[in-house]
């Protein structure tokens, strides 16, 4: 597995990757039937967070086979310039094998090399236990709850978690 800096050519295999974990379960925002992204318009994507000095991390498994992702993006206003926020996807059959903690280490390692980034923040469902957890052993503290944030196609709700870490 080699974890690295997502390239302008991983925009295919990414949208592969995003499809797939958008259908896995309920720990993402975004639903299958919502992700209608091109080629064209992950390139592009991707192009804006290099610009802009954002980080794009991949798991990668043998050639082209992506199965994580990362993307960390830091404040753009003066006052927020000092935070980071980040999220993740890993495909299922990839979970429970430290893939997760190693990307989210190689976004502090980041993190701490760049002179504005103090702080280091995500959101996360409150029933994604497993998430949690590993957020936790790394260091990040719950600082907020949105009660009843994401409501489901069955009618049912999720908290979400504010989670940060200074650095």
């Amino acid at each position: 597995m080699i974890i690295r800096e997502a390239r302008i050519e991983d925009a295919e295999a990414l949208l592969k990757h995003a499809k797939k974990v958008y259908g896995e379960g309920r720990n993402l925002l975004t639903s299958p039937e919502e992700f209608n992204v091109t080629v064209e318009q992950e390139v592009q994507w991707l192009k804006g967070n290099m610009e802009k000095g954002h980080l794009t991390l991949v798991a990668e498994q043998g050639s082209s086979n992506i199965v994580g992702m990362l993307n960390a993006t830091k404040g753009s206003r003066k006052r927020v310039k000092h935070i980071c926020m980040f999220g993740i996807s890993i495909q299922e059959e990839y979970c429970n094998n430290g893939l997760g903690s190693k990307m989210i280490q190689k976004l502090l390692d980041w993190a701490k090399e760049d002179k504005d980034i103090e702080k280091v923040c995500l959101e996360v469902f409150a029933h994604n236990e497993r998430a949690i957890h590993v957020y936790e052993k790394l260091g990040f503290k719950v600082e907020g709850r949105k009660e009843r944030h994401v409501k489901f196609e069955d009618g049912t709700y999720s908290d979400e978690l504010i989670m940060g870490k200074f650095i």
